[in-house]
């Protein structure tokens, strides 16, 4: 489940996954998913000299229209994308099954055409500040060391933790390249 991070801009925003059947992540008003940014991260860990890079996300600019996540895992207010999300994919009956799944990539078709009437996708801009230690991802921005801390709870797989207690291959692939990055922004 999204749990809070301190931004620089917006004060604590919740950021992470919000259903365990689908590797989508959001943050505050951005939706995306996890392959797609541990593929950034593997991009920006390559060139220890990049500054700027522009991802496209989808954003739902209303609260009304994300939905009431509490209300969706508790089975009584299916509102918004999330509450479509958790018609689709429902709270597990039983606490054991609360994990994230590792194979969350195969639901994308559908997440991506539940997503459709609520969002707008556009480009973001992702700058890494040469002067200081902050990455803006597109009107947030971060110091290095909670943008390393969004990184390693993508790694943990959530607050639930990945299914088995393994992350999948695009996870285990960023955290590899994540061990040699010279990039200063990225390093632990």
């Amino acid at each position: 489940m999204p749990i809070s991070f301190l931004s620089k801009s917006h004060g604590q925003i919740p950021i992470g996954f919000f259903n365990i059947e689908t590797d989508m992540l959001l943050m505050d008003h951005y939706f995306f998913f996890s392959t797609d940014f541990c593929e950034w991260i593997v991009e920006w860990t390559a060139n220890k000299e990049v500054n700027r890079d522009e991802k496209m996300i989808y954003l739902i600019p209303q609260r009304e229209m994300i939905g009431n996540l509490s209300g969706a895992i508790h089975g009584y207010e299916f509102t918004g994308f999330i509450g479509e999300v958790y018609k689709l994919f429902p709270f597990p009956e039983s606490h054991a099954g609360f994990k994230q799944k590792p194979y969350g990539t195969q639901n994308r078709p559908a997440v991506e055409q539940t997503i459709q009437p609520y969002a707008e996708q556009l480009k973001v801009p992702i700058v890494f500040h040469q002067d200081s230690p902050t990455i803006d991802f597109g009107v947030y921005t971060f110091s290095s060391e909670v943008f390393r801390d969004i990184i390693g709870y993508i790694e943990a797989g959530g607050m639930p933790g990945w299914l088995n207690g393994r992350p999948p291959d695009y996870v285990i692939r960023m955290i590899a390249k994540l061990a040699i990055t010279h990039h200063q922004h990225l390093r632990k």
